[in-house]
């Protein structure tokens, strides 16, 4: 008995060093870190390191963390209003863990706007390639630290509920650059602005109006808008209210997901948890059919979806289709994209 309580404590303790460890090797590597990103941006502010323009407006969707804070959803929402004001944009995303040539975001932005989408880590050359294609204005997905390729407006989303990753940057922290940068943003979305507190977001806005006091801030929301179940067919959200359910998801923020279902009523039975980008092959596959004996449905998101063409679970799958509504300032922003537009084609 001593002997078993001893060993215990003894791998409680290392255990524990080991984290203390890691924490202190991330504390001392963010700061450098942090310093070096500063220095970046600072080189393409003064010219030192040069920005490449291209024939036709840029606008950028991106963050300042890593995972998810919908930045797929509002490159959908800013094509959507281009398309609509008679423009032809084309989408630019590095791919990023894209395996053959095509990645989860790429292929579902395809699928979701039909326009254009061009995949390539050097932007500048895929700028080239999409204006070629006939694109007249470009949308730059995940695209706020690539300063390579100039941009004529920076829409920066902030995850109202870990707007900056724990207030640390890489590794220790998910901020991928101190907040202050935040002052190169045009326009601020707060994503997600419903699953917080009115003074919590009260707090967050003054918080970005210090870092940002040029920039547009507005509000937003992930709406469930349908499901559309095995054989295609649409379901209003309600469909789901009651039915238990295994819910997957390989995100940057899967309990938001999760969050959703419960929200519209789902019975969440269990819970599937893959890293963000995550490639479904026979043990993911096989993970979610052994979770999934209690539930009347599986079911997952669309960026999931697109993924499961080669590996399928062995029971139907069901997918949320979710879209970003902005709630407050949508016809500012409207206007600020529109105008990017018209101001940059009378400078060419």
């Amino acid at each position: 008995m001593k002997l078993t309580f001893a060993v215990g404590f003894f791998l409680r303790m290392k255990t524990v060093t080991i984290s203390a460890m890691n924490y202190v090797a991330g504390k001392i590597l963010a700061s450098p870190y942090a310093g070096l990103m500063r220095l970046r941006r600072w080189a393409y502010r003064c010219g030192i390191r040069k920005s490449c323009p291209v024939d036709v407006p840029v606008i950028c969707a991106g963050n300042i963390t890593v995972g998810g804070t919908g930045k797929t959803p509002m490159v959908a929402w800013v094509v959507e209003r281009l398309k609509g004001a008679g423009r032809k944009p084309a989408i630019l995303t590095r791919g990023y863990k894209a395996i053959g040539g095509k990645s989860d975001e790429a292929e579902l932005l395809k699928q979701s706007t039909g326009v254009p989408v061009i995949i390539n880590p050097d932007r500048v050359a895929g700028a080239q390639k999409a204006i070629t294609g006939g694109a007249d204005v470009l949308v730059m997905d995940d695209g706020f630290q690539h300063l390579r390729l100039r941009r004529d407006l920076d829409i920066v989303l902030i995850d109202a509920t870990r707007p900056f990753g724990g207030g640390a940057c890489l590794p220790i922290g998910r901020l991928r650059e101190p907040p202050s940068v935040l002052s190169d943003a045009d326009a601020i979305v707060i994503t997600r602005s419903d699953a917080v507190s009115t003074e919590e977001l009260d707090n967050l806005r003054n918080r970005l109006v210090r870092f940002a006091p040029n920039a547009s801030i507005h509000t937003a929301i992930h709406k469930p808008v349908k499901i559309i179940d095995e054989n295609g067919d649409e379901l209003p959200p309600d469909a789901l209210i009651g039915r238990k359910v295994c819910a997957f998801a390989g995100l940057g923020n899967p309990d938001a997901f999760f969050a959703t279902l419960t929200d519209i009523g789902a019975r969440i039975a269990e819970k599937v948890s893959f890293g963000d980008h995550v490639a479904y092959d026979s043990a993911a596959i096989e993970r979610i059919s052994s979770a999934s004996a209690e539930a009347e449905v599986l079911i997952t998101t669309e960026k999931d979806y697109v993924k499961l063409a080669e590996f399928s679970p062995a029971r139907p799958v069901w997918r949320l289709v979710v879209e970003m509504r902005i709630t407050d300032g949508e016809r500012t922003l409207v206007e600020k994209i529109l105008q990017t537009c018209s101001a940059t084609a009378l400078q060419l």
